[in-house]
């Protein structure tokens, strides 16, 4: 799955008609941010799941997915690589640069946040796998094994 594909079909918003239902004066919502690809494959397992799940806003110039989640989890997200705050903003964006965003709406009757503690669990999950089978490449500096004499190279 690259960074922009998903596997699941998604109502696709250009316009705010998805943001009104995350304005609730009493009670905003909280965005938790993540990466692009692991964002979206973390909701779409949620979705596989059946879990609540609203719609997700995506920007594809600074790589982030936005999931609007109930308010109370900003001050309960601790996971790494990601933000939760009360904001709707790319939060790694430098000032004046300009998000190219879209709404993701999984429909059948979507809910408005997303099940944040399902969303955790889903993020970690997918960042576990992704670093399990995810290896660095080798650094410029690293030793190599001494030639044996008599014998040409292997490369």
């Amino acid at each position: 799955m690259s960074a922009a594909t998903t596997t699941l079909p998604w109502f696709v918003r250009f316009d705010d008609r998805a943001a009104a239902a995350h304005r609730m004066p009493e009670l905003p919502p909280a965005t938790v941010q993540l990466g692009l690809r692991i964002g979206l494959q973390a909701v779409e397992d949620l979705l596989a799941t059946r879990h609540r799940v609203g719609p997700v806003l995506c920007c594809l110039v600074h790589h982030q997915v936005l999931v609007p989640v109930p308010a109370q989890a900003a001050d309960r997200w601790h996971a790494p690589q990601s933000v939760c705050s009360p904001l709707m903003h790319c939060a790694a964006a430098p000032a004046g640069s300009r998000c190219h965003r879209l709404w993701l709406d999984p429909g059948r009757g979507s809910s408005t946040t997303t099940d944040s503690r399902a969303l955790h669990d889903a993020y970690l999950a997918r960042r576990g796998r992704h670093e399990a089978g995810h290896r660095p490449p080798a650094s410029h500096f690293e030793r190599r094994p001494a030639l044996a004499t008599g014998r040409p190279p292997a490369w």
